[in-house]
């Protein structure tokens, strides 16, 4: 019985494609991890790991990814772990889109779960994996680090306590990694009733980050329910939301929100709006019941 010959890579249709010596010798299996095909194509072409890129940019009409010049506030859009597991790194991003490099433009996947955390179109530049390597190793912590960020210093430990309620454990990482940059102390809460619960304890909070979308209970009814008592009527609020409707607007402002932020999170002008609200306001302690 004949043999069905495998699918190969898409790495050996660029090589094809470039005319590379020996690419018609390649059989390379498309379900190879990427960082082993480019290694075998570059090793049975002669071409190095950068010239393959500049042919892989060329083939995909991509631009080839510049890794000495990196927005640094862009790696705050991608956690490390995604970025790990993605191979991913954030170049730089605006207020509709994030480019990024990858040795693997093709991949659906990739696009697919850096557009849902970013809130925004991803648009690709391409860079060998060795490359890619060791720019995310340069960028964020060891692999194995309690936490992407540095420890906080003993100033930081006395900065003002924020609440980061979200049901997105991304999103949680994103706005705690941004705000312990700042020198904020921060705890997390990943929906309203634990949230609810938190500001019950004994802990002393300046302000909260409220999710407005989340399922168990809403952000409007955790911010009704804050407003709703007198310990915590003045805590300062700042609501997330993936809606820029005016209506939506007028509802949380007259629910008792102090500000809003449209997700996905612009870490820069997050914290400008964090900073601009608690300087408007004052907050109460926060003890007691809440039932």
């Amino acid at each position: 019985m004949e043999s069905i010959p495998s699918i190969q890579h898409w790495l050996v249709s660029v090589a094809t494609a470039a005319g590379l010596s020996k690419a018609d010798k390649l059989d390379v299996s498309s379900d190879a991890d990427v960082a082993g095909a480019w290694d075998l194509v570059s090793m049975t072409t002669g071409v190095s790991g950068d010239d393959l890129a500049r042919q892989v940019a060329s083939h995909y009409r991509l631009d080839m990814a510049d890794l000495a010049i990196v927005d640094p506030h862009a790696y705050r859009i991608v956690p490390a772990n995604v970025a790990r597991k993605l191979s991913v790194v954030p170049l730089r991003y605006s207020d509709r889109a994030l480019w990024v490099a990858t040795a693997d433009p093709v991949s659906l996947l990739a696009e697919k779960e850096l557009s849902a955390l970013a809130g925004r179109a991803v648009h690709f530049e391409v860079a060998a994996p060795s490359a890619i390597h060791d720019a995310i190793e340069a960028i964020y912590e060891p692999e194995g680090a309690p936490h992407v960020v540095p420890p906080l210093t003993p100033e930081a430990k006395g900065g003002p306590h924020v609440l980061v309620v979200d049901d997105d454990r991304d999103t949680r990482l994103l706005l705690r990694t941004v705000l312990q940059r700042e020198n904020f102390r921060v705890s997390e809460a990943a929906d309203g009733p634990e949230a609810l619960e938190m500001l019950n304890g004994p802990d002393r909070f300046d302000l909260v980050t409220l999710d407005l979308a989340m399922p168990q209970m809403p952000g409007l009814e955790v911010l009704k329910r804050i407003r709703g008592r007198l310990a915590t009527s003045g805590l300062p609020v700042v609501v997330a939301t993936a809606s820029d409707d005016p209506e939506i607007e007028m509802e949380l402002f007259e629910a008792g929100a102090d500000d809003y932020v449209v997700k996905p999170v612009d870490p820069p002008r997050f914290v400008l709006r964090i900073n601009a609200v608690l300087r408007r306001r004052s907050h109460l302690p926060v003890d007691g019941v809440f039932f």
